[in-house]
C-alpha cells in the first residue's frame, strides 16, 4: 500500500466521521430541541372519517302536494380534539356566534368529551355572524362552516301533528340504538317523523380525509355518498286538512271571545269503509320548523308549560266522556239483545226515578212518546237510561269492547292512548266503591267513568255506518324509494260488531233525523245528506274547568245513503250544546270533501296556502285592534229541497191511553203521569238550552259523579 494511497484513505475517513457526526447533531436538535414540538404535528397529521349526514325522505299528501321536505342549511362546526386551548376557543366562539349561557353550557359539555366528530357550535347564524365565523376558519383549529339538510315544512304549521318534529338525538337513544346513530345526527321526536323513522331516515356516508395541523382537510382519501330517506305518501288531503283548521280555529276564535279562554279542539275526518284519515286536526297547535334548526330550552319549556298544551294532539291522546254520541253503542247493544222491537214506542215524563235518585233527561219537560230513531234525533236521555238499566253496565262494556273502546286503534301514530273503559272490577280497585244501578244509566249516555279519543269514535261511527266493520284508521299509503314504491298499505277491517243488520239501518235513520228535525238541524243542507250524532259533557267545576263548562261533541257521516266520510269534532269546555257549537265544524269538513271528490279526475290539484304563521313562544305579538267574531256561521242560504221541510211540522199527538205497552217491563220509564196528556212533541228543531247540572249521584252510598276533565 503506498503512502498516497493512505492518506487518501485517510481523507475518506474524515469525511465520513465528519458526515456522521453532522448526522448525529442534526438528530440531536430534532430529539432534543425540537421532538416534542415535532410529534406533537405529527399525531395530528391523520386520517379521519367525517359523516356526511343523509337527507330525510320527504312527505307527500295523498295528491303529490309536499308537506315535508329538505333545505340547505349553513352551521359552524368544531372538531374538539384539535383544540390547543380548549377554553379559549369556546370563549372566542361564544363571543363571535353570540352564544346563551345555555347554549355555552352544552358546548362546554362536548368539547369535554374530545369527540373526533365535528360538533355543531351554532346551527342559527344570521348573515353577521356568518361574516364572522368565516373569517375565524383560520385562527380555529379543526372550524369548517358546513352545508347540512334540515326539514322544512312549506305549509307552515298544517298538520302538525300529523307530521311531528325532528331533534338532535339525545344520549339515551345513542346507548339504546346499537350504533344506529352518532352524536350529532338528527331523528323524528313526533308524529310520523317518529313512527316512520326507520324508513325516512336513510343512511348516511363518510369522508375519509387526510387534515394537518390546524384540523383542516388536505386531501380527500375517500367518499362514501350517503342514501336519502325513502319518501311517504300520506292519505291526508292537504285542502281537507286547511278546511278542517280554518273551520275549527274560527269556532275557537269564537268561543273564546264567548267565554273568555283559550281552549282546544279537534276535527278527524276519515274514510268510512277503509279507514284512510283524510284530515286531523288538533288546535291550538304550533310549527314544527321550529325544531327543524333547534328549539331553545327557553321556548320549548314555555311549549310545555302552555295551559292550552300545543304539543298535545287531542285526536288520540287526549281522552274525554263521550256523553250522548255513546247512546249509537247503546243502541247496537240493545238490539243485539232484542230490547228494540219494530214498533218499539218508548215514553220520557223528562225524568227516570232510580232508587232514591231522579235522573233527569235534558229537556226538563219530556219529551213525551217517541220511536227508537226519534229518541236518537231527540238524544233522549230518559229512553236510553232505561235500556242502560236492562243492559247493565257488563253488557254495555262488551259492546263498546266490540267497537274498540278501550284499546288503541293502531293508527301508525305515536302516543295514542287507550281511554278508559269502566267495569265493576275497575271502580271496586280505582273508587273503592261496587257498581250500582246508576253507573249502568250513566254510562248508557256516555257520562260517568267512561272515556274515550275523538279518533275511537271516529272509529265508532264508521262502524255504524258500514253495518259494524271495525275498520284500522292509518295515514302513510304508500312508502317510496325514489319513483319506485317499496310498500304499499291496505285497508284492515279488524272485526265486525255483533248486531243485526236491522240496527244499523234503524240507528243510521235515527242520526239522520237528528240532522233533519233534532239536534243538529244546522248541518242540514241540500247539497249533501248528513248523518250525525251531538254530545254533551257535563262537567262540575275543577282546577283546570273553574266555570265547569261542558265539552261538546258532533259525530257524523255522508252521504247518508252512501256512507264515504266519517268526520268527528270535539270543543273542549266549548259551553252550550254540541249542536250550536260543533256541527258547523263538521258541516264545513263534510261539503268541502263532498265537492273534493267530484271532482273529475285529472283536473288540475289546487294549491294550499298555509295558515297564519305561529308566534313563537315568548315572542311579542304586535299590538292590533281586537275583533268581535260573528259567532253563529248559518249554513249557505240556499233553497231547501220539498223532501226536507224548512220547517218542522208539529208531530200528532199520541192517543190518550190509561196503560200504554211500553218496549220494557213497566218501569218510571213507560208511565205517563196521571193527568198529564201521553204526547209533548217538541216544535223546536234545535236542543232546548236548559241549565247543565253534574252527574245524578246514587244514594246508598252514591256513586261517583262524573269525573273532572284534565
Amino acid at each position: 500500500m503506498t503512502l498516497a494511497y493512505t492518506r487518501r484513505l485517510g481523507w475518506l475517513y474524515r469525511c465520513l466521521l465528519l458526515v456522521f457526526a453532522l448526522l448525529a447533531l442534526r438528530l440531536l436538535y430534532l430529539q432534543a430541541w425540537r421532538g416534542q414540538v415535532l410529534g406533537a404535528m405529527a399525531q395530528e397529521n391523520v386520517v379521519r372519517s367525517l359523516p356526511v349526514p343523509a337527507p330525510r325522505g320527504n312527505v307527500y299528501d295523498c295528491r303529490g302536494r309536499v308537506l315535508v321536505r329538505n333545505r340547505a342549511h349553513l352551521v359552524f362546526t368544531i372538531m374538539a380534539a384539535s383544540l390547543n386551548d380548549p377554553t379559549g376557543t369556546v370563549r372566542e366562539l361564544t363571543r363571535l356566534a353570540e352564544l346563551k349561557p345555555a347554549q355555552v353550557r352544552e358546548l362546554v359539555r362536548k368539547v369535554q368529551a374530545a369527540s373526533i366528530e365535528p360538533l355543531v357550535v351554532s346551527d342559527r347564524l344570521n348573515p353577521r355572524q356568518l361574516a364572522r365565523l368565516a373569517e375565524a376558519q383560520g385562527r380555529i383549529p379543526g372550524s369548517r362552516l358546513e352545508v347540512f339538510p334540515i326539514r322544512d315544512y312549506p305549509l307552515g304549521s298544517l298538520a302538525c301533528h300529523v307530521l311531528g318534529q325532528v331533534g338532535e338525538v339525545d344520549e339515551l337513544t345513542l346507548s339504546q340504538s346499537n350504533r344506529k346513530y352518532e352524536p350529532g345526527d338528527w331523528v323524528g321526536k313526533d308524529g310520523l317523523e317518529a313512527s316512520w323513522e326507520d324508513d325516512l331516515r336513510g343512511v348516511s356516508g363518510r369522508r375519509v380525509v387526510l387534515v394537518d395541523v390546524s384540523g383542516r382537510p388536505v386531501q380527500e382519501l375517500e367518499e362514501i355518498t350517503p342514501s336519502p330517506g325513502r319518501d311517504l305518501v300520506l292519505t291526508l288531503d292537504a285542502e281537507l286538512q286547511k278546511v278542517a283548521e280554518d273551520s275549527l280555529q274560527q269556532a275557537l276564535n269564537e268561543l273564546r271571545w264567548r267565554n273568555g279562554e283559550r281552549t282546544g279542539g279537534v276535527v278527524v275526518a276519515m274514510e268510512a269503509r277503509t279507514g284512510k284519515v283524510r284530515a286531523m286536526a288538533s288546535l291550538p297547535g304550533y310549527d314544527p320548523g321550529w325544531f327543524a334548526g333547534g328549539i331553545s330550552s327557553r321556548r320549548f319549556t314555555l311549549l310545555l308549560r302552555d295551559p292550552a298544551a300545543p304539543l298535545l294532539n287531542r285526536a288520540l291522546s287526549g281522552t274525554y266522556p263521550p256523553a250522548s254520541t255513546f247512546k249509537l253503542i247503546t243502541s247496537a247493544a240493545a238490539f243485539a239483545e232484542g230490547l228494540i222491537k219494530p214498533d218499539a214506542r218508548f215514553y220520557c215524563q223528562g225524568m227516570l226515578q232510580i232508587g232514591e235518585v231522579p235522573f233527569n233527561c235534558f229537556v226538563r219537560s219530556g219529551h213525551g212518546w217517541l220511536s227508537f230513531e226519534d229518541t236518537l234525533a231527540h238524544s233522549c236521555d230518559v229512553a236510553y237510561y232505561g235500556l242502560g238499566l236492562k243492559l247493565t253496565g257488563k253488557r254495555i262494556g262488551q259492546s263498546a269492547s266490540e267497537f274498540g273502546l278501550g284499546a288503541p286503534t293502531g293508527v301508525d301514530l305515536p302516543g295514542e292512548v287507550s281511554g278508559n273503559l269502566p267495569d265493576e272490577k275497575w271502580k271496586v280497585k280505582q273508587v273503592r266503591e261496587k257498581w250500582y244501578a246508576g253507573d249502568d244509566a250513566n254510562m248508557s249516555i256516555g257520562q260517568g267513568f267512561l272515556t274515550v279519543t275523538p279518533l275511537q269514535m271516529a272509529v265508532v261511527t264508521a262502524a255504524v255506518a258500514t253495518d259494524g266493520g271495525v275498520v284500522r284508521p292509518y295515514l302513510v299509503q304508500q312508502v317510496k324509494d325514489g319513483e319506485k314504491t317499496v310498500r304499499s298499505l291496505e285497508p284492515q277491517v279488524v272485526r265486525y260488531v255483533n248486531a243485526p243488520l236491522v240496527a244499523w239501518k234503524r240507528i243510521r235513520a235515527g242520526m239522520r233525523g237528528a240532522v233533519q228535525y233534532g239536534t243538529s238541524v244546522r248541518a242540514n243542507i241540500w247539497e249533501l245528506e248528513i248523518a250525525g250524532k251531538t254530545g254533551t259533557v257535563e262537567n262540575l267545576p275543577s282546577t283546570d274547568n273553574p266555570e265547569g263548562r261542558n265539552h261538546t261533541w258532533f259525530v257524523s257521516f255522508a252521504p247518508y245513503q252512501q256512507p264515504d266520510l266519517v268526520v268527528v269534532v270535539f270543543l273542549e269546555k266549548s259551553g252550550g250544546y254540541g249542536g250550536e257549537v260543533a256541527v258547523p265544524v263538521a258541516r264545513d269538513v263534510q261539503l268541502a270533501w263532498h265537492r273534493i271528490a267530484r271532482r273529475p279526475p285529472g283536473a288540475k290539484v289546487p294549491d294550499v296556502k298555509a295558515p297564519p304563521r305561529i308566534p313563537q313562544p315568548g315572542s311579542v305579538a304586535r299590538p292590533g285592534r281586537a275583533v268581535q267574531p260573528t259567532w253563529s256561521r248559518p249554513a249557505p242560504a240556499r233553497p231547501v229541497p220539498r223532501s226536507i221541510p224548512s220547517v218542522v211540522p208539529e208531530p200528532e199527538p199520541e192517543p190518550v191511553v190509561t196503560e200504554p205497552e211500553p218496549l220494557l217491563e213497566p218501569t218510571p220509564l213507560d208511565e205517563p203521569p196521571v193527568g198529564e196528556p201521553v204526547t209533548e212533541p217538541v216544535s223546536e228543531p234545535v236542543e232546548p238550552e236548559p241549565e247543565p247540572e253534574p252527574a245524578p249521584v246514587e244514594p246508598e252510598p252514591a256513586p261517583a259523579p262524573a269525573p273532572e276533565q284534565p
